[in-house]
C-alpha cells in the first residue's frame, strides 16, 4: 500500500469507523472523537425525515454542540433506521473529499459529497452536502 492509499484509508476509518459507524449505531459520544474540539461543522441535510429538510443548513462550532446536536439526531436517524456509508476518499493530509450514502432501510439510497479539513488527526472542518 503506497503511503497515499495509506492517507485515504486513515480518512476513510476516521470518517466512516468513527464518525458515522457510531451514529449509526447510537453513539454520540465516540462519534465525536472523530472531531476536532474546535471543529466547523455544516451540514445540509441528505435525507430528509423528521421535519428535516435539505433545505436546510445546520452550522456548528465545536465537538460540544456537535455531541448534544447528535444526542438529539441519532435517535430520530435510528427511528427511520438509515445508515451512512462512505464510497471513496481522497486527501492530501491536509484536506479530504469523499462520496457516500445515506441508505434507507429497503435499500434505497441518496448519495452526497464531503468535503473536510484536518487538523491533529482529527476533523477540524466538516462540510456536507447532498447531490
Amino acid at each position: 500500500m503506497t503511503s497515499k492509499d495509506e492517507a485515504n484509508q486513515k480518512v476513510f476509518d476516521l470518517i466512516q469507523g468513527t464518525y458515522f459507524d457510531n451514529i449509526d449505531s447510537g453513539h454520540a459520544d465516540k462519534a465525536v472523537r472523530a472531531m476536532h474540539q474546535d471543529v466547523q461543522w455544516v451540514h445540509t441535510q441528505v435525507w430528509e425525515h423528521h421535519g428535516h429538510s435539505s433545505d436546510t443548513m445546520d452550522m456548528l462550532h465545536g465537538r460540544d454542540k456537535l455531541r448534544v446536536f447528535l444526542v438529539q439526531r441519532i435517535p430520530q436517524m435510528q427511528i427511520e433506521k438509515i445508515t451512512h456509508q462512505v464510497g471513496k476518499v481522497i486527501t492530501d493530509g491536509i484536506s479530504a473529499a469523499f462520496q457516500a450514502q445515506v441508505i434507507g432501510p429497503k435499500g434505497d439510497s441518496k448519495p452526497f459529497f464531503g468535503w473536510i479539513e484536518l487538523k491533529d488527526g482529527l476533523i477540524a472542518s466538516y462540510r456536507v452536502m447532498p447531490i
